[in-house]
């Protein structure tokens, strides 16, 4: 669990929304991609906890995934004079226009975990998502350092996604230049959701014939929902899933 990067969200927002002479409660919009996802009800439940114990009020809204459900959630949490919108970007490229409205209302926004582009956010918290995506692949060739690889990206609009397949390929690259690694497939999974995950490995497994020796992805509800069948086709765990180093192979 990432408790650091939320009680920096936290603080951080609450600094930016405080004014030495304000006394009312502080009102964040937080402002989610897809509650589906368990991470983010984690997420969700520990940011909301720590905001009330600092004298914050939290509206949560769910996007189910969808760009334009959330541009309107923002735009209710504006209307609703909300004094901070935290948001996890479904997609970071189609905000401009509702960060602007917010900031014409004096509303101050962060961005957590997931950048949101050509806007004036206050705020953004994150990790060396590149870095992470490196040592994603340094513990996979570790223990798989050559055979049929099959790399599982997130989410085709989430710039998260690509700063881990940057970072995995810095290291894979070598490897698949000198023939060690050969690639095999190569997919994104829209929404990060696990039965999205799920039907592109059954594809995958179908098409190589089973021949996979490996799996890469960028987080753990891609990993799951790969494995809910996959003993069913010979594979096994070899490696505990932790947050954003989700590997199995054969």
């Amino acid at each position: 669990m990432k408790l650091k990067p939320l009680f920096l969200s936290v603080c951080a927002l609450l600094a930016l929304a405080s004014q030495p002479a304000l006394s009312k409660e502080i009102k964040i919009g937080m402002a989610i991609d897809d509650l589906r996802l368990e991470r983010w009800q984690k997420d969700r439940d520990i940011f909301v906890s720590k905001a009330k114990t600092l004298g914050a009020d939290v509206f949560v809204q769910s996007a189910n995934g969808n760009e334009e459900t959330q541009m309107a959630q923002i735009e209710n949490m504006i209307n609703r004079g909300v004094d901070v919108l935290v948001i996890i970007p479904y997609n970071g490229q189609v905000l401009s226009n509702v960060i602007s409205e917010a900031k014409r209302e004096g509303i101050k926004v962060l961005a957590y975990d997931r950048m949101i582009n050509n806007a004036d956010i206050d705020f953004y918290i994150s990790f060396d998502n590149e870095k992470v995506g490196e040592l994603q692949a340094q513990s996979l060739v570790q223990r798989v350092p050559q055979g049929n690889y099959f790399l599982m990206g997130g989410s085709p609009v989430d710039n998260n996604a690509k700063l881990f397949r940057q970072g995995q390929m810095k290291v894979l690259q070598p490897l698949i230049d000198s023939g060690k690694i050969k690639v095999v497939g190569d997919q994104w999974v829209d929404g990060w959701l696990p039965e999205n995950a799920l039907k592109i490995m059954e594809n995958a497994l179908t098409a190589n014939s089973n021949h996979i020796d490996a799996v890469v992805a960028s987080n753990d509800a891609t990993a799951g929902g790969r494995s809910r069948r996959w003993p069913h086709r010979g594979w096994r765990a070899r490696w505990p899933l932790p947050a954003r180093t989700p590997i199995w192979q054969r």
